[in-house]
């Protein structure tokens, strides 16, 4: 009896392979979600940044802060929600939050109160 050539892949090695794709994928997903979140922080950071460039000009043509985005006239990113929480004419803080994460970060500058989870003033702090 001659045995004739079969081209094609016996289903264990199909299974093997399908297997080690998972292995792949499991170990991917949650490096690509942290990934996600440093991004969604970044534009959190950068918005606050901006806010307090928008604030210092503010300031430096009506001598105080102001609450008020569109007087500021400061847009926020995409899915991003800037919030001022306080100010006058001797200082600021504002928190700022991303719609599709869980992550804040806050910002205090002069003689505001502090707002978690920024703890030191002029430094942008986020939770994790």
């Amino acid at each position: 009896m001659r045995f004739r050539r079969r081209d094609g892949f016996s289903l264990v090695e199909l299974f093997v392979v399908i297997v080690v794709i998972g292995v792949l994928v499991g170990l991917a997903i949650p490096r690509f979600r942290n990934f996600r979140r440093k991004f969604y922080i970044t534009t959190m950071t950068s918005d606050l940044q901006n806010l307090a460039l928008s604030e210092e000009a503010y300031w430096s043509e009506w001598s105080r802060y102001s609450e008020d985005l569109r007087a500021l006239d400061f847009t926020p990113s995409s899915d991003v929600k800037v919030t001022v929480v306080s100010a006058d004419s001797t200082g600021w803080s504002a928190t700022a939050s991303h719609g599709a994460d869980d992550a804040r970060c806050a910002m205090f500058y002069g003689t505001a109160p502090e707002v978690p989870p920024a703890t030191v003033k002029n430094i942008i702090g986020c939770t994790r």
